[in-house]
Parts: structure tokens; C-alpha cells; sequence
């Protein structure tokens, strides 16, 4: 059980494509998907087009990481072992994102922690530590619906004069310690990728990969759909009652019916793949679910950091942009491609570059 899932590979793989099909969209045109041009803005839901990818990419993203140690654990390897594979991986990430995000975008947008890798690597490391102490799906449940109910709780807890002042949200000119604090506060509560934010998403992700462990695939099928029929219902109550669905603030609403939406999807896949199988949509979406992190960094490295340099953002029409997109998400799935089919000798070289075989 602990191979690859490929419905859970699909799922990604459909996350990271609609994000950077209409981020790349947005790098070329002159529409704005995240202000106000419909219908590349939901604004029912206060939310760009690529709102939904947040969402899935963190719910698979759980799903995954699961598998991961649980087939660790199958294997007999020590719990000291995965801790330490953990902290090297998911804070690889971090410092992966450390160095992309102050080359793409600066060192200021790595420190409100409002990059995506960064806040992925964070939660799933916590989550990762969670697994290895606790197996219950409905504990992870449990903990993701208090994580999304109390998060803006927290958040206005940091909104005083004091905290403004002597750790604010954005770089200044304070000391080692206030700067520290600081980074902490973005990381946990109060940035866009926030512990807070992300983390509910990647325990939801845990639930699905949980009963998929432990469940036929009938079963699973049915308590996903129950599950995501609940959610859903629950976050549409809210939207329209007390609780606005908003992606921006990172709202219960959203992150309760985004997960719900995760689960339907999910159904979904399952349902088409044993219904017509493996074929080439589901092969060109797994692919790119394998190689989520290096197609998301690719999109800004190559396309929209040269872009930026020569002040090329923004200045096509709707046609050619859509045109441009589509040739970009082609080069980037051969690139992708030809990656994953070389990425153990790429990594074997460096092994040997730095003396570690």
C-alpha cells in the first residue's frame, strides 16, 4: 500500500496545473486574475481562478506525505530516522524556498512567508511529527476543523500596537531576537502560507490517505463523498450566513469547502480511472503531480523572472496570452519529463561532486 497512489499523483498533478496554467496566464496578459476582471475573479468568493490550486496542492500534499511515513514505519525504520529524514526533506523546502523566493521576488515576500513552498514545507513537517505519534484519522480531523475554526482568532490576537510595533508583519530594522519573533509570527499565524493557514488542509489530506489504508476502494469512495458533501454543505451554510468565503483572509468557510471540494475530486478520479482506466489525460496529469515542486519553480525561474528583468509582464491581449500559456505548459511538461526520467543520475552526480557516496 505504500507504492504510489496514482489518483492521489492526478490530484496534485490537476493543483499544480491550474496554478500555473493562469499564473502563467497573468504574467503574459494585461487581465489581473486577482483584483477585480471577471471571470478570472470569483469575487462571490473573493478569489482569483487559481484559488482552488492552494487548496488541492496542500490536501494532496497531506495525502502523500502519510504514505510517505507510513511506509517508513511499515519498513521497521526508526521513529529518530524519520524525524531526521523529515527535517532534512520538509525543511529542505524551506531553504529551498529561501533562496527561490529571494531570487524571483525578494527577500521581504520569503519573510512574511508568503510563498507557497515555504508554507507547504512548514505544515508537513509538524504533520509529519503528528503521524508518527498518532494514527487516528479522527484525530487529524478533529484538529484540522479547530485549526481552521480559531486561526482568525489568533491572527486578531496579533493585530495591537504592541506586536505592530516591536515585531511587525514586514522586515524593519529591528534586532536579531525582534526579527526572529517576527519570522516566527509570519510562519505560524499570521503569513498567507502560514502554519495556521496550510496546516488544516495537510490534516484533511492525512484523513483521505488514512482511510485509504485502511478501507476497500468502495468504502473509501463512499465515506470521501460523505465527507466532502458534509464540508461543502457546511462551508456554503457558513458563506451564507456569518462566515464569507475569502481566500485572501484565508477564511473557515474556505478552507472548510475547499477541502470538502478536495474529497469530491478525489471521487471523482477514483471513479474515472476504474471506470476507463490509466490513459493519456490521466499519465500527463500524474506526471506533473510527480513533479509538482520543480514545475511550480519553473514557471517563475524561466518565465516570469525574465519576464519581470525586461519589464514584459502584463502587456498581451486574451488570445496570444492563452496561446503563450499553452506552449509554456507544454515546454514545462517535457522539461518535466525529461527530469523525472533523469533525476536519479542528476542526483547520483551530486552524491559524488561532494564526496558523499
Amino acid at each position: 500500500m505504500t507504492k504510489r497512489i496514482v489518483s492521489i499523483d492526478i490530484l496534485r498533478g490537476l493543483a499544480v496545473l491550474q496554478m500555473i496554467f493562469w499564473q502563467i496566464f497573468d504574467f503574459f496578459s494585461r487581465v489581473d486574475i486577482y483584483t477585480s476582471d471577471s471571470p478570472y475573479f470569483v469575487s462571490m468568493f473573493n478569489m482569483p481562478i487559481n484559488g482552488i490550486g492552494l487548496a488541492l496542492f496542500a490536501f494532496a500534499s497531506g495525502a502523500s506525505l502519510y504514505i510517505s511515513v507510513i511506509g517508513r514505519l511499515e519498513r521497521k525504520i526508526r521513529i529518530r530516522n524519520i524525524v531526521f529524514h523529515s527535517i532534512k526533506r520538509y525543511g529542505g523546502y524551506i531553504m529551498l524556498s529561501l533562496v527561490f523566493t529571494t531570487y524571483v521576488f525578494g527577500f521581504e515576500i520569503f519573510y512574511v512567508w508568503k510563498e507557497a513552498v515555504q508554507g507547504i514545507g512548514f505544515a508537513a513537517l509538524i504533520c509529519a511529527i503528528l503521524i508518527l505519534f498518532c494514527k487516528s484519522k479522527w484525530f487529524f480531523a478533529i484538529l484540522g476543523v479547530v485549526f481552521a475554526l480559531v486561526q482568525p482568532f489568533l491572527r486578531a490576537l496579533l493585530e495591537n500596537d504592541f506586536i505592530a510595533i516591536n515585531y511587525p508583519l514586514e522586515p524593519a530594522s529591528l534586532g536579531l531576537v525582534s526579527g526572529l519573533v517576527s519570522l516566527l509570527l509570519n510562519s505560524t499565524i499570521r503569513g498567507f502560507f502560514s502554519l495556521t493557514h496550510t496546516l488544516p488542509l495537510l490534516l484533511f489530506g492525512v484523513v483521505l490517505a488514512s482511510i485509504l489504508f485502511g478501507s476497500g476502494k468502495k468504502r473509501v469512495m463512499g465515506t470521501s463523498l460523505f465527507i466532502g458533501l458534509i464540508m461543502i454543505f457546511s462551508a456554503l451554510i457558513m458563506h451564507l450566513s456569518f462566515n464569507r468565503i475569502d481566500v485572501y483572509m484565508w477564511s473557515p468557510s474556505y478552507q472548510i469547502g475547499f477541502i470538502g471540494f478536495s474529497f469530491l475530486l478525489f471521487v471523482l478520479i477514483e471513479y474515472l480511472l476504474q471506470r476507463y482506466g490509466e490513459g493519456r489525460i490521466a499519465d500527463f496529469l500524474s506526471l506533473f503531480g510527480k513533479t509538482a515542486i520543480i514545475a511550480y519553480l519553473f514557471h517563475f525561474v524561466v518565465i516570469y523572472k525574465p519576464l519581470s528583468i525586461f519589464n514584459a509582464e502584463s502587456l498581451l491581449g486574451q488570445p496570444m496570452s492563452f496561446l503563450l500559456t499553452v506552449i509554456s505548459v507544454a515546454v514545462i511538461y517535457y522539461s518535466c519529463k525529461v527530469w523525472l526520467l533523469n533525476k536519479k543520475g542528476f542526483f547520483l552526480k551530486i552524491r559524488k561532486l561532494f564526496g558523499m557516496n
